[in-house]
């Protein structure tokens, strides 16, 4: 039998203390679920990506995440590759906001994000990947196809993967993209 767990936030909603366990996963019909908090001075826009904020405390990995745009040089490319955390389950508002920073994020499954175009329909095709976020704290950063590793042994990269082909290419705004969400 299945485990089963209760918990006492629902998805949508955001608190502004740890009333679930911070850090804890929960996993509901296929998909898994982080608690965590939003550490950065950005307000985190629901569907969109988050980081996790780096730190030392051993505890706090992976429980503390910022918008990309507030994560400071993390945002570069290499940094928001590795650390992307999930997509924000609502808008969870900004660290010390007394509307609610803390909140669910989707780290594993199907969801319907925002993603931006690209300019070329091989990268727009069913299995392609977004590794990495954008400035623009409301979209994933555009697809692209699956490079091949040369023989070696594949490796896990935090991602969404597209699961449903995009309607067009090109277009300079972000739309809406069904995706498999990788990021444990």
């Amino acid at each position: 039998m299945a485990d089963k767990r209760l918990i006492s936030v629902p998805l949508t909603d955001i608190r502004t203390n740890d009333e679930e366990v911070i850090g804890d996963l929960y996993p509901h019909k296929g998909k898994v679920y982080r608690w965590v908090k939003n550490a950065g001075a950005t307000d985190l826009t629901a569907t969109a990506p988050c980081l996790t904020l780096p730190t030392s405390a051993i505890e706090a990995i992976g429980s503390r995440v910022v918008a990309p745009s507030g994560a400071g040089p993390s945002t570069a490319l290499s940094g928001a590759i590795l650390n992307i955390a999930g997509a924000a389950m609502a808008a969870i508002t900004k660290s010390g906001s007394d509307t609610g920073d803390h909140g669910w994020i989707q780290v594993q499954g199907t969801k319907k994000v925002s993603m931006t175009q690209s300019a070329t329909a091989d990268d727009q095709l069913v299995g392609a990947i977004s590794i990495a976020t954008v400035a623009v704290d409301s979209a994933w950063a555009r697809s692209q196809a699956p490079v091949d590793s040369g023989g070696l042994a594949p490796m896990h990269v935090k991602s969404v993967r597209l699961i449903r082909l995009h309607a067009t290419t090109g277009a300079a705004t972000a739309y809406s993209a069904y995706v498999d969400i990788q990021c444990l």
